[in-house]
């Protein structure tokens, strides 16, 4: 009998052997398999198959879930590399390729066993042991939100040990699969059937538009729902009919896509003579069949898209596919539109916004070979297509690229890279504002740098003016603080000239903290050390970590004060100081608090794209890929924000986004405009984007970069450790510090441990260690992570079972 290696979704850094049962067979990797895994069984999948082991004790796998492999030799082989290169498991980095909600799965119901000596228990013991006795049955997942998480599963292992309750496990199926829909088919026939039953005839006499309507559809299906309603008839008729043979009803599967209203024509212009240089060299390349990546900087609104369109058509006519990445879900419905009116072919949409189901159906679709474009954020990029072309990474720089908030921490672009050297494929990273790593690359000749200086159609660039408000007058206008004069007067002229407006504001909410003037208090989360940011459509206070919520107090709660002012910028405030100057105005707010539905981009977007509203106010969201050609006028309400934040990157960051939203500007036939307001006029990130200026910015930043000897020049690995006790992650994360300094002192310098940023977050502490490494020094890198690896997960039993340690390998955030 076979054996099997199994990785599991779960942070473990090996594969579990197990043995395959005689009555199965043809087990091959990249199949799903249900396993038992502890107390528990789980679903895992295999990644290799061999006739032997040395180990002596081997479990049986319990089903084999598919009859094909999910995963091809060349997913398996990319998961590989996420994991070795990102320091996670396995397993977690194949869960990425798999789509959502397919896995089977096992509850845990409990039940209380009786005539028990309550007497043995604590009291906290007989307090949860009575809750599970008034409500047997249910999963421990009800009793933890009823008796409440605090040392909820403590307590659960002491009842069973004890023998005071019982645990039932039950097998549960994939929570999404094809989806079934009824439809009626109208047999072709049906002219001539009709006449054979006499009641119907007597029917239609009442009824005659029932009849013109099969006629209209003879040969075709109706969703059962759509022919009820359009003929008005009762469900019983219709089972009558049936039963005459005058119709059928069937069942199919049916697809499911998401939905955009936001729709784009293409417009055929002829391409520049910048865009047809890098079309000429880029199709070159690709001659050749051969893996290379290329850096396309081109100025905002210089047709970049158009390019990736033009080299994606290429690579189709080759029968080969592509990957189009964006960097925020709200790109998708332009980005879609455009390629869906280049293309006359179907496009597999991946965002975290659709459901379950609609990314099950474009997830099967790729790996039937059904459709050849895939197209969307990171997730994108484990689309099953195969023998890949193309991979685009658009506006490459941004930092949403990076998964950072768990596991596998991988970076979409780099991991583009890896993707598409296994299929011999092009790789373009296409920004107006390339990130300081790829430009590095690109002048270090690693990447073809090729470039793009002006708009298309020989639009200019917006004309930028900058703001001192440290020296700007108020407008006059009673509370109104944040809009310069300057700014307002822009805003009335092209509200005059019936154009529109972008306002950019980097956070969220209404006012980024309270405070008050007399005691100085400023409200604090009590799971996290950041202040509480006011919301006024609740008049609450929220933690944009954790997500608590506190009712807004308008008197100080330490002295009694009713003196409280608002600090810092919000969307809201900015809009309701807007609407101040301009009663009559119409705007549409842009951020995490606005989009949270499954649509909210797109119709946000759309609603904007059709002149419902004069301004668009937002986050950074706003700032990247929008094309609207009656936008003429952007205003950046602070350009300072980021710039105070202790992370080398933050002036690279400033600079992009400036950079970026003001290329929102003058994208059609009229003149744009950028207004810039910010209290550091000559800071150079400012400057260089007051000129549009990307390689002086590089020249400049470089130079910073070099002299503290940050990337691109070195490499970056963060360990992040948290727990409930501040005394465990000082005593661990010196331990770690200690023992990397001592054995790896020759492969990298190690910083730390200190406090991070956000020192707690849901009453977590929380500490780090930066080590920094040469670039150049493979062997001392590897040598540095088969280190961590030995500190981290290879001592984990040594380490309190609450402390959590997180590796986070080229972040983009030391938080």
């Amino acid at each position: 009998m076979p054996f099997v290696e199994v990785v599991f979704n779960l942070p473990i850094h090996h594969a579990f052997t197990y043995q395959v049962p005689p009555d199965i067979q043809d087990v091959m990797p990249g199949m799903r398999v249900y396993t038992p895994f502890g107390n528990r069984t789980i679903t895992g999948v295999i990644v290799s198959v061999k006739e032997k082991t040395d180990i002596k004790s081997v479990r049986m796998i319990t089903d084999v879930l598919d009859e094909k492999p999910l995963l091809d030799e060349k997913m398996l082989e990319f998961t590989f590399w996420i994991a070795e290169y990102y320091m996670c498991g396995w397993g977690q980095a194949v869960h990425l390729a798999l789509p959502k909600g397919i896995d089977e799965y096992e509850t845990t119901r409990i039940e209380t066993v009786e005539n028990q000596n309550l007497e043995l228990l604590t009291e906290r013991q007989r307090e949860l042991y009575l809750l599970i006795g008034a409500n047997p049955g249910n999963t421990s997942r009800y009793y933890k939100k009823k008796f409440g998480a605090g040392s909820f599963n403590f307590l659960i292992g002491k009842l069973a040990e004890k023998g005071f309750i019982r645990k039932i496990y039950e097998r549960q199926d994939a929570r999404v699969g094809d989806k079934i829909r009824r439809f009626v088919q109208v047999p072709l026939e049906y002219k001539e059937r009709n006449q054979q039953h006499e009641d119907y005839g007597k029917y239609l006499k009442r009824r005659p538009e029932v009849g013109q309507y099969m006629l209209d559809h003879l040969g075709q299906i109706i969703l059962v729902s759509d022919f009820l309603k359009e003929t008005g008839m009762a469900a019983a008729t219709l089972q009558k009919m049936c039963a005459y043979d005058l119709c059928r009803i069937i069942e199919q599967k049916v697809e499911r896509e998401p939905e955009f209203s936001f729709q784009q024509t293409l417009n055929i212009t002829r391409l520049t003579d910048e865009q047809e240089s890098v079309i000429k060299q880029l199709r070159q390349a690709q001659d050749k069949n051969e893996f290379s990546v290329h850096l396309l900087h081109g100025v905002t609104g210089s047709g970049k898209t158009q390019v990736y369109i033009e080299m994606l058509r290429k690579v189709l006519e080759k029968n080969r596919t592509g990957i189009i990445l964006i960097p925020e879900i709200a790109l998708t419905p332009q980005t879609v539109s455009r390629f869906q009116a280049a293309f006359s072919e179907k496009i597999a949409v991946f965002h975290s916004k659709m459901s379950a189901g609609e990314r099950y159906d474009a997830w099967i679709a790729c790996a039937q070979g059904r459709i050849r474009i895939a197209c969307g954020p990171r997730s994108a990029l484990f689309a099953p297509l195969r023998n890949i072309g193309l991979i685009v990474v658009d506006e490459e720089h941004e930092s949403s690229y990076k998964q950072s908030e768990t596991a596998p921490r991988y970076h979409a672009r780099d991991a583009a890279v890896y993707r598409a050297r296994q299929h011999n494929a092009l790789v373009i990273l296409g920004s107006a504002t390339p990130s300081m790593e790829s430009y590095f690359n690109a002048r270090k000749g690693k990447y073809n740098l090729l470039e793009i200086r002006n708009r298309i159609d020989g639009i200019r660039l917006p004309q930028v003016t900058i703001v001192d408000m440290k020296y700007e007058r108020h407008t006059g206008v009673s509370g109104v603080t944040l809009f310069s004069k300057l700014l307002v007067e822009k805003i009335a002229q092209r509200l005059r000239n019936k154009e529109q407006i972008i306002l950019l504001q980097n956070r969220r909410g209404y006012s980024s903290f309270m405070q008050c003037k007399k005691c100085g208090f400023i409200p604090i989360c009590p799971n996290c050390d950041i202040s509480l940011t006011y919301h006024s459509w609740d008049q609450k206070l929220h933690c944009h970590l954790c997500g608590h919520v506190q009712e807004a107090s308008y008197n100080c709660p330490v002295c009694g004060d009713k003196n409280i002012v608002y600090k810092g910028i919000g969307t809201q405030r900015i809009q309701n100081e807007l609407l101040q100057i301009f009663p009559e105005i119409n705007t549409l707010r842009m951020d995490q608090d606005t989009t949270k539905g499954k649509s909210r981009h797109d119709s946000i977007l759309n609603a904007f794209g059709k002149g419902k509203a004069q301004v668009l106010l937002g986050t950074q969201m706003i700032a990247k890929g929008l094309d609207f050609p009656n936008v003429t006028l952007v205003g950046v309400i602070s350009a300072d924000i980021g710039l105070a934040i202790p992370d080398f990157r933050s002036p690279e960051k400033v600079f992009q986004l400036l950079t970026q939203v003001a290329g929102r500007a003058g994208r059609g036939t009229k003149t744009g405009e950028v207004i810039i307001q910010t209290m550091l006029p000559h800071h150079y990130a400012v400057q260089f984007a007051r000129e549009h200026d990307f390689t002086g910015f590089y020249m400049e930043e470089i130079k910073h970069r070099a002299d503290y000897n940050y990337p691109p020049q070195t490499k970056l690995i963060q360990i992040l450790f948290s727990s409930p006790q501040s005394g465990d992650v000082i005593k661990y994360s010196r331990q770690v510090a200690s023992g990397l300094r001592r054995q790896g002192k020759d492969s990298g310098t190690i910083f730390g441990p200190s406090p991070a940023l956000v020192s707690r977050v849901q009453n977590n502490y929380r500490w780090q260690i930066l080590v920094k490494l040469d670039k150049t020094g493979i062997s001392a890198i590897n040598k540095m992570k088969k280190l961590i690896n030995e500190w981290v997960y290879k001592k984990k039993s040594v380490y309190p079972k609450t402390l959590q340690i997180n590796i986070d390998v080229d972040p983009v955030g030391l938080f």
